[in-house]
């Protein structure tokens, strides 16, 4: 299956800024630049240790930002990356906003929310 990529906006109270990403299932946050974050004025409050897909460790910086795909939005943890990576829609968000990626096509489905 080919990459799937998604518009999405991330908000810091009224102000937003839109982005387009890849959905990374392997991924556990939702990752933006540092440029973007600073337009809405979306700061850190917490640091995670993440691990990158050559194996290194790195420390990344989280922000509190709601995260909005296909109209649908939340509050999230927010990764904020260096101005040259690419923008990420990870695991958490999708499951908190109610999708899944469909093996077939490839696109975004909605899902509910499972409680067992």
């Amino acid at each position: 299956m080919g990459e799937t990529r998604v518009r999405f906006r991330v908000y810091n109270g009224e102000r937003f800024v839109a982005l387009e990403g890849i959905v990374d299932t392997g991924a556990t946050f939702t990752k933006i630049p540092k440029a973007a974050a600073s337009t809405i004025g979306l700061q850190a409050k917490y640091r995670a240790e993440v691990m990158l897909g050559d194996g290194r460790i790195v420390l990344r910086d989280l922000a509190v930002g709601e995260v909005e795909v296909e109209g649908v939005k939340r509050p999230l943890p927010v990764a904020i990356g260096e101005d040259e990576e690419t923008p990420v829609i990870g695991y958490t968000t999708l499951e908190i906003l109610g999708f899944k990626v469909s093996p077939v096509t490839g696109k975004l489905e909605r899902r509910p929310a499972i409680e067992l």
